[in-house]
Parts: structure tokens; C-alpha cells; sequence
């Protein structure tokens, strides 16, 4: 009896994870509500799947944002936040150590405009992975928001250190150095972001480096 039950148990985890597989490449498909309903697949199978629940949430967070522009209610775009922050934050209780909720969960916070709340998750994030450039660039323009420009410049450039090839975070530096005044540092930066392919530098070029 011991031993059927174990494999039934292994035969659903791995049916979970198949769903699991199916539902991130429909999400990467912009299929969001297939993508969906393989993610709630995958949860009915396996009910602790933290990553499935994390999936779920960032999905529903895209489907929200893909739907603004066809009409989406502010009423809808709310209670589809709501829903992805229970998922990712569920996540997190069955995954404490999960860098990557924290992290899924900050764009929310971002969105839904608590900086602090986002700052504090990108710092959790960081601690339970200390090599991750993204979160860093995040946490960098959340502290740009609370008007922390020094911080700010010292997240990006640590982004660079970790991910020396980060437009974005060359931009973004960019941007703060422009603001504290130093915009012979800020141009270079943005001809370096441009370098690494984060085109829109060149704009900023033009309008700012004159």
C-alpha cells in the first residue's frame, strides 16, 4: 500500500511539473489565459507548488497590463492584482526563500505605487540572492522614487558589477546621475547603455547631451 501511494504521489509531481512546462511557455507566448489554466492544472495536482502559484501571479499581472489598452475596467485591472498578489505572497509562505516571488511580488508593489513595500521586498530578494543584477536595478529606481539618489546610483552600479553588459541599468544610472547634476558621468553612461543594445539612450542623447 506504502509504495502505490508513493508513486502516486511522485506520477501527480510530475504531471505538475509537465503543466508547470506548458504553462510558462504559453505565458511566454502571450497566451495568458491558457497559460492560466496549465498553472491552476498544476496547483490542483500539487497544492504546495510554490512555483506555480508565482507563475499564476505574474500571469495574471501580465494579462491586467496586456488588457488596459482593450478596455480592461480600473475596477477589473484591481481585482486582477489582487488576485496575482495572493499568489505570488502564497508563494512566498510556502517558499520563505524564494528570491524570485519577492521579486515578482515588488512589480506589483510597484504598480500599485508602494515603494517601500517594493524596496523591502527587492531587499529580502537580494539577501536570499545576493548575485541578482535585476533586483538591484529594481531596487535602485524604487529608492530613486523615495528620492534616495545616492543609494539609487550605488544599487545600479552594483547591477553593472553583477551584469557588467546591463543597459537598462546604464540608463538608468544615467538618469540619477543627470538629476544629482553630474551630466558629463550621466552621458557616458547613457552612450555605454547604448552600446549594450538599450537603444532609447540615444534619445536621451540627443535631448540631454547637448
Amino acid at each position: 500500500m506504502f509504495s502505490v501511494i508513493v508513486f502516486s504521489l511522485e506520477f501527480n509531481a510530475q504531471t505538475a511539473e509537465s503543466y508547470l512546462k506548458t504553462a510558462c511557455s504559453l505565458d511566454s507566448s502571450g497566451k495568458y489565459d491558457k497559460a492560466i489554466s496549465a498553472y491552476d492544472k498544476a496547483i490542483k495536482l500539487k497544492p504546495d507548488y510554490a512555483e506555480a502559484y508565482n507563475g499564476r501571479g505574474i500571469c495574471k499581472l501580465k494579462r491586467a497590463d496586456s488588457e488596459k489598452s482593450s478596455g480592461m475596467s480600473v475596477s477589473d485591472q484591481k481585482e486582477e492584482h489582487r488576485k496575482a498578489m495572493k499568489d505570488i505572497t502564497h508563494a512566498i509562505e510556502l517558499k520563505p526563500d524564494y528570491a524570485e516571488a519577492y521579486f515578482n511580488r515588488s512589480i506589483l508593489k510597484s504598480d500599485l505605487e508602494d515603494s517601500r513595500g517594493e524596496m523591502q521586498d527587492l531587499t529580502k530578494s537580494i539577501e536570499l540572492r545576493p548575485a541578482y543584477p535585476e533586483a538591484y536595478n529594481r531596487r535602485g529606481l524604487a529608492r530613486g522614487r523615495l528620492g534616495d539618489r545616492s543609494g539609487e546610483i550605488a544599487d545600479y552600479t552594483k547591477a553593472i558589477e553583477l551584469k557588467p553588459n546591463y543597459g537598462e541599468a546604464y540608463h538608468n544610472r544615467a538618469h540619477a546621475k543627470y538629476l544629482m547634476g553630474n551630466k558629463e558621468g550621466a552621458c557616458l553612461d547613457f552612450s555605454k547603455s547604448g552600446e549594450y543594445d538599450y537603444f532609447k539612450s540615444y534619445d536621451d542623447i540627443k535631448d540631454m547631451c547637448k
